[in-house]
């Protein structure tokens, strides 16, 4: 059976998502290391500023690690859809969660009055949530096509 579009773009975005997870999760073990290396060299650490604390590039790092590790799985879970679409209900539910983090995000920085460059981000984000929900919703009623006409 031909791919769609929709799973093409889907495929395509998981492709991204691994790449983009990979390399977050390589920031965050350099951040790690990089905080890991300030702590123990005393010379820098006393040039920190005072608001600066001793953990905060280590904990910034693990937290990175962790986002990428999220970044993987939803590529993982997009591929997958994009190959069988009966396993596109985990994307489909991420998608949702997605749009509405995204939502949320750009009504606390208009709340907010932050810079017009992170409203940008905030923005581009969000329709790119709203995509990925289209797609999945799109490749959900395939797979319910798909289920009605096996059941036939």
């Amino acid at each position: 059976m031909e791919m769609t579009f929709s799973r093409k773009f889907l495929n395509i975005a998981g492709i991204l998502d691994y790449i983009m997870g990979s390399l977050t999760l390589l920031l965050g073990i350099l951040v790690t290391g990089a905080g890991i290396y300030v702590i123990k060299t005393q010379e820098l650490l006393q040039e920190m500023p005072s608001y600066f604390g001793d953990y905060t590039v280590i904990i910034f790092g693990i937290i990175l690690a962790a986002s990428s590790i999220f970044s993987l799985v939803y590529g993982h879970l997009e591929r997958a859809a994009a190959k069988d679409p009966s396993k596109i209900m985990p994307v489909w539910v991420l998608s949702i969660l997605s749009v509405v983090l995204e939502a949320g995000s750009l009504i606390h920085s208009l709340v907010n009055h932050v810079a017009v460059s992170s409203l940008k981000s905030n923005f581009t984000g969000l329709a790119i949530s709203i995509l990925i929900f289209v797609v999945a919703n799109n490749i959900r009623k395939e797979a319910n096509n798909i289920k009605k006409e096996a059941g036939k």
